[in-house]
């Protein structure tokens, strides 16, 4: 018994040291070549496309309501950019974030349909030149 207690302590030790080297090789992300050849700044910019194209998507066919309910988790997705590293698109990121919080705005008064439309495709425009692509008029239920 007194050796199975004098164990905690280096077992706790051991746990420490070793759970950050993982099970990985470390190379590889996803065990995709393919994948992992892309890089971060892309993918990111990719799934912010399909994001916000999906938004105004469902924005242009369900209407305000759809904005209201929607837009600030995607907000706090696009703020959530300013603390990762990419580069020269953060400042693209920093303007949509501007843009989605004047929308945000025109949401709380008197907002229509067509504006919020038009609000959207100004946002996808600026989103365009973030890098990688996205499927620009997705269809959603």
């Amino acid at each position: 018994m007194t050796f199975g207690r004098a164990c905690y302590p280096l077992v706790a030790l051991l746990l420490t040291v070793l759970a950050p080297l993982g099970c990985g090789s470390g190379g590889q992300k996803s065990g995709r070549p393919d994948i992992d050849a892309i890089p971060e700044a892309e993918l990111r910019g990719a799934a912010t496309k399909a994001q916000l194209y999906e938004f105004r998507a469902k924005v242009k066919k369900r209407g305000v309501a759809t904005a209201k309910q929607e837009l600030p988790e995607i907000l706090e997705t696009i703020e959530a950019h300013d603390k990762l590293k990419l580069g020269p698109h953060n400042a693209t990121y920093k303007e949509i974030a501007s843009k989605l919080k004047a929308l945000q705005g025109e949401l709380s008064g008197s907002a229509t349909k067509e504006s919020v439309a038009k609000s959207l495709d100004d946002i996808c425009a600026v989103a365009a030149k973030l890098p990688g692509t996205a499927n620009e008029n997705p269809t959603v239920e």
